[in-house]
């Protein structure tokens, strides 16, 4: 395994590692309200203030109040002519790289507000009218007036100020799940005192840079924050202010932003049809599966595909079975996510989901094959041959990985292929399964009758096993 500093990283072998792996713990996604950190990557959702705000729950709303009290403090500085006061404030805002949200590409790295958008806040209180006498009733408003707020910066905004409160519900639900933690000391917005303080907290380590990890409440997440700018463009701006049969010419944002900011009053009004429509306002799911229809016209486009490489037939392969893999396994499978690797020359691209035994036969394969993950390799080819049943089987020896794999082809394995699969278990007790098109096709056939498409695996392993020496 690799070391982190002088730690050992448990996660070496695992793609796109989560919390739960590094800890050894089964924490499976649906059983639970926060999101199992990924510990490398961000997850692409974002904190919505206004989630806060249309809660029932009266902690929520106080967060949602103490969330505003920062702005207002910020404005009330910027509007009595104390930048340099408003700016210190504004500059403690960062990305919290503990909560692992956003679209950062392979890093969970975090960034702090930039000079230009903290200007961009103190100038746009100083120079709106409506905002000199009264503070906002939504912090999301800001992504409308300000060039550089976007829904990535509300998130941040939001995650700041309300860091405190995190760590707690953090801390909570690490003695619910037996997760270890360590305290850390934090940097967090304290309402009482109107300003950032720091505090302790007790949280657990990711070890790939060691840094604290927050857990992220599943019901304060979406994609889009309720109020944003796309929406306001498209619904309130370009009816009223683009001419008829213009309204879907683009028109940059800055110049979107100056007139807001001169017609505050068409805001209040896109803001007010937002709050009455708060009922319908849900949270994101972390994942949503693709409608039957559509896996379906997806399965026949795989099955119309000639085999092999020839006019990027490969390609076109490995994205439709990974599209109807990732939705027909869920919710029994989590997808990890999609790699290529490349052995002897040769081009391998796997899908890879997280086993965390929610069904008994899932169960199974973690306790035989020791298969935290399972693999499944994408092959466009007319017919297996043993050099493929090898490429997998060598992959699986490394021990972190599991020793349990899928190799999806386009046609039943022969004889050959599926004897020599038997004498590689024999050897060293991996298991390796062949799916093809008629596989695919059953997979559809059982979610179209109501029953679930990992039914379809367990069936390859039974007849995997019975072709076993006894």
């Amino acid at each position: 395994m690799a070391a982190v500093g002088d730690k050992v990283d448990p996660a070496v072998g695992i793609f796109n590692p989560r919390l739960s792996d590094v800890f050894g713990l089964v924490i499976r996604q649906d059983e639970v309200d926060f999101v199992v950190p990924h510990l490398r990557e961000d997850l692409p959702l974002y904190l919505d203030p206004f989630l806060l705000w249309k809660s029932d729950d009266p902690e929520y709303r106080r967060l949602h109040t103490h969330l505003l009290g920062f702005v207002d403090e910020v404005r009330k500085h910027a509007v009595d002519g104390q930048a340099v006061r408003a700016s210190m404030l504004l500059s403690e805002v960062s990305e919290p790289a503990e909560l692992g949200l956003g679209y950062a590409a392979g890093s969970k790295r975090g960034s702090a507000l930039g000079s230009g958008t903290i200007d961009g806040i103190i100038r746009t209180f100083r120079q709106v009218p409506q905002l000199q006498a009264a503070g906002l009733d939504h912090l999301e408003v800001l992504s409308l007036l300000v060039p550089g707020i976007a829904e990535d910066r509300i998130s941040d905004l939001t995650a700041s100020v309300i860091k405190r409160w995190l760590s707690e519900f953090t801390e909570r639900r690490c003695d619910d799940w037996g997760i270890p933690t360590t305290r850390r000391r934090l940097l967090g917005w304290d309402a009482a005192a109107l300003d950032w303080r720091p505090f302790d907290a007790h949280l657990p380590r990711n070890p790939a840079d060691g840094s604290p990890v927050l857990l992220a409440p599943l019901n304060l997440l979406r994609r889009l924050p309720w109020i944003n700018y796309g929406d306001y463009y498209h619904t309130a701006y370009a009816p009223l202010v683009l001419p008829p049969g213009r309204a879907s010419r683009v028109v940059a944002k800055q110049d979107v932003l100056t007139y807001n900011r001169a017609h505050f009053d068409t805001i209040r009004n896109y803001v007010a049809e937002r709050e009455a429509a708060a009922d319908i306002c849900t949270p994101d799911p972390l994942f949503t599966p693709l409608r039957l229809a559509t896996v379906k016209k997806k399965v026949s486009e795989i099955k119309a595909l000639p085999t092999g490489r020839d006019e990027g037939a490969d390609k076109k392969f490995e994205e439709l079975v990974f599209d109807v893999l990732s939705s027909v396994l869920y919710p029994e499978l989590d997808l990890a996510g999609q790699q290529e690797r490349t052995i002897s020359g040769a081009h391998i691209r796997d899908v890879i989901f997280h086993n965390d035994g929610k069904t008994p036969f899932l169960t199974d394969l973690r306790d035989q094959y020791g298969a935290r993950q399972l693999v499944f390799e994408l092959k466009n080819v007319a017919a297996l041959d043993t050099e493929h049943v090898n490429q997998l089987y060598r992959y699986l020896d490394e021990e972190d990985m599991g020793r349990f794999g899928v190799i999806v082809a386009r046609n039943p394995p022969k004889a050959s292929v599926l004897r020599n699969i038997v004498d590689l278990h024999s050897s060293k007790r991996r298991a390796v399964l062949c799916l093809d098109d008629s596989d695919l096709d059953l997979m559809v056939a059982l979610l179209d009758s109501g029953r679930r498409a990992i039914e379809v695996l367990r069936k390859k392993h039974v007849e995997f096993t019975r072709r076993l020496p006894k």
